[in-house]
């Protein structure tokens, strides 16, 4: 009886080991494939390239920004000017009016007014157009002269003067207007419909 069951148990205990040894036999048939199969994913992928970055989708890079038109840089600043322009317009014009009644104290606060119209307009200089500030500087050189004879002629009261001022303020708004029109023919044939030129 002693030996049937010392015999049953080291068949049980040679199952065990039949088993255990099957298991780790298994087990290294898996660690191999799975070594194999690692080694053969590796193997295929491709080394990255310098240029990688370039096959990324467009939305993943910001592209350079391209520089705008040279119309729409034009209308931008025009916009902004437009005022400025307007309120020059409307300075001249009181000037050579008082000028041209005699009205020395008028004409001399229309100078102050000129001249404070014309530095606001610099204020806007330069254009993004370089045709458009030959014109521009022309018409604010001939301001400033027409401003220098003004403020002479209302302190000496010299009528001489007043009309040099004139001449040149004229002159000067012969200019901006030539200016107005190059930017209306540039920009379309509905700003020359409306013009908004007049005060």
């Amino acid at each position: 009886m002693a030996t049937s069951s010392r015999h049953r148990a080291s068949r049980k205990r040679g199952g065990s080991e039949l088993v255990a040894a099957v298991g780790g036999a298994v087990l290294l048939v898996v660690i191999a494939m799975l070594s194999a199969w690692a080694h053969h994913s590796l193997s295929t992928v491709q080394p990255a390239s310098p240029h990688a970055a370039a096959a990324q989708p467009a939305n993943s890079m910001s592209p350079p920004l391209a520089p705008l038109p040279m119309g729409t840089q034009v209308r931008a600043w025009f916009t902004d000017a437009k005022p400025s322009i307007i309120a020059l317009f409307g300075a001249a014009d009181n000037l050579v009016t008082a000028a041209r009644y005699g009205d020395i104290a008028a004409t001399g606060a229309a100078c102050q007014t000129t001249a404070g119209a014309v530095a606001n307009l610099q204020h806007h200089m330069p254009s993004p157009d370089p045709a458009l500030n030959i014109e521009l500087q022309q018409a604010i050189t001939s301001y400033q002269l027409g401003i220098r004879h003004c403020v002479l002629g209302t302190q000496d009261r010299d009528p001489i003067e007043i009309g040099k001022a004139t001449a040149f303020i004229n002159q000067g708004s012969t200019y901006l207007n030539a200016t107005v029109g190059m930017i209306e023919d540039d920009l379309s044939s509905d700003a020359r419909d409306n013009r908004v030129w007049t005060v």
